[in-house]
Order: structure tokens, then sequence, then C-alpha cells
């Protein structure tokens, strides 16, 4: 009996940690041995009704004692045993509640896992059309680099490099270039010399019929100088040129009409009778008169610069009368211009 006990709490032990199926087998044993305990209860009601003859009262009654003893311990076994069931019934439900719980909210943590995995999908799938973009161009990029290595690789024939100037070629091209720019400088010269000559030439006839005394021509450093006296210009402290004078310069300036290249500079001159001032004032008038008709006979006023020089450079001594009229003049001064000269001078 004792070891039914025994047996029974242990199955019972078990069954806190054991699934359902094993509960209802539990159950049925409760069940079991609420029989065997009913039947034992049968029994002692028996042997209080009949004792056989073959035992005496003492053995009977140790017999009884031991009995209730035993039937003591399986009623406080079942009752415990009542509890312990009750208290795994109620843990039962308490699982039930908590499973259908976690159910709950599994379902509610699967539907955000799919909504996730949809999404991680969508990603995926736009990495994966990416890299196969890339590996596109890294493909275009390889052919590009296939080509450029080829061409690279192509090494045109050398050129040949000229032998390096001997010391006696250099000195020989240099003596070459100083002649060919000597030379070019002395055609330069010719030529003005020859220009010059015609100037002065075409100046003589243009001036044909004026006095020697009133207009002379000379050529001085280069430079043709028309000398104009006094008298043939203007009347004295006058600087209004009389109709003899402009036809003078009008004749002059046929001439320098068609020579276009030819500087024209005009300087008036006095003598040392009065005042310096009055000599400065006088001289610069005179001077821009003179280039006032020059330019009315369609000379490029460009190309004229006037100036007075006063009594400051007499060409003969102002001593005499006769020197004093010398030194009343007005000069136009023809300069061919020299531009290519002076460019081949600097170089």
């Amino acid at each position: 009996m004792i070891y039914l006990i025994c047996l029974l709490t242990a199955t019972w032990v078990m069954i806190g940690c054991v699934p359902q199926s094993r509960f209802a087998q539990s159950q049925q044993l409760n069940d079991q041995y609420r029989v065997e305990l009913d039947s034992l209860r049968g029994m002692d009601r028996d042997i209080d009704g009949e004792i056989p003859s073959e035992y005496s009262y003492g053995e009977l009654k140790s017999k009884q004692s031991s009995t209730e003893m035993d039937l003591t311990v399986l009623q406080e076994s079942y009752d415990n045993l009542k509890t312990y069931n009750n208290d795994i019934l109620r843990r039962y439900d308490e699982l039930l509640a908590q499973n259908k719980e976690l159910l709950n909210s599994g379902s509610s943590d699967v539907q955000q896992m799919t909504s996730k995995l949809s999404q991680t999908q969508s990603t995926t799938d736009q990495q994966a059309r990416e890299i196969q973009r890339l590996k596109g161009q890294i493909l275009n990029l390889q052919t590009n680099l296939a080509s450029a290595e080829k061409i690279v690789a192509y090494t045109p024939p050398p050129t040949p490099t000229p032998p390096a100037p001997t010391t006696t070629t250099i000195i020989t091209n240099y003596c070459s270039d100083y002649e060919r720019q000597v030379q070019n400088l002395n055609n330069l010269l010719a030529q003005k010399e020859n220009r010059l000559k015609q100037l002065r030439s075409n100046v003589n006839q243009a001036l044909l019929g004026f006095s020697d005394a009133d207009l002379s021509v000379s050529e001085r450093n280069g430079k043709i100088y028309v000398s104009l006296s006094q008298n043939l210009l203007f009347a004295s402290n006058s600087t209004s040129i009389d109709w003899k004078g402009k036809k003078a310069i009008r004749s002059l300036a046929e001439v320098l009409n068609q020579n276009q290249d030819i500087n024209i500079i005009v300087e008036g001159h006095t003598d040392s009778e009065g005042s310096p001032q009055k000599n400065w004032d006088l001289s610069v008038g005179r001077a821009t008169s003179v280039a006032k008709v020059l330019s009315d006979a369609k000379v490029d006023p460009k190309r004229i610069t006037a100036s007075g020089r006063s009594f400051y450079y007499p060409i003969a001594s102002n001593s005499t009368k006769e020197g004093k009229a010398k030194n009343r003049r007005t000069e136009i001064i023809l300069s061919p211009q020299l531009d290519q000269l002076y460019r081949i001078i600097n170089e």
C-alpha cells in the first residue's frame, strides 16, 4: 500500500512538467485510486462485521489498527493529491491563456516581419539591378581601357635630331644676318637719298619763278629746307600772308600731297629787334599762318608741326641790315619718315 501511495505521489509530481496527454493519464489514475480507497473502506467495515474464528482478538485488533493507519495515510495522500491536482489545473489554465496571448502577439510579429521581408526583398531587387548596371559600365570601361592601352603601347618612329650647329656655323650665320641687315640699311639710306634728291628737284620745279632772294631750297642733315623770306610772306610785324606768299605755299603743297610719307615742320624766325616776348609771339603766329595755308591746300594736318624760334636761331648777324633781313624768315623743313630705317637700326 505504501508503495502504491509513493508511486501515486511521484506520478503527480511529474504531472507539473508534462503536456496535456500526460495530465489526462494522471486524472485516470486518480479515479482508479479513489475506487481502491472506497474498496478499502468497505473492507474495513467487513472486518468489523465478520471476524474469522481462526484469528485471535489481538491479531484482529492489530490488523484493524494497521488498516486504519494505512487508510489515514492514504486519505492524506489523496487530499494532497487532490490539492496538487487543482493547482495543476489552475496552472494549465494560465498556460493556455499565456499561449493564446503569445499566439496573438506572434501573429502581429509575423505581419511585421512579413512587411519587413517584403521591403527587404524590394531593396534587394533594386540593388541587384544596380549591380547589373555597374557591371555593364565596368565592361565598357575595360573595353575603353584596352583600346587606350593599345594606343599608348604604339611607339612612333623617332624623329631624327638635327646635328647641333658648330661655332663656325653660328658665327657664319650671325655674320650673314648682320651683312643682310647692313645691306638693307644701305638700301634704305640710298632710297632716302634718292627720295631727297627727287623731292628737292620737285620742290625747286614747283617754286620756279620766285626770286632767289625771297626763296631758297637746300639740303642739310638728310632734310630739305625751304626758306621763305618775310618780304615774300608777311608785312612788317604782321602774321597775315599776302597773295604771293600763299601762291608759293600752295605750289609747295602740290608736291607734298604727292609725297604722303614726308613729315612737315614749319618754323618761324625773327631778327633781334624788339622784346623777346614779342618776337616769340610773332614767330609762332607766322608759323601757324603758314601751317593753316598748307592745311587749306589739302595737306594732312597730322603731318604738320608749327613752332616759333624767335631770334635764337639766326643764319646771319643781327648787327647789319642785310643780316636782319635774312634772319626774318619762315622755314618749311621736309623730312622722310624713317620708320623702317629705325626698325633696322634697333634690330
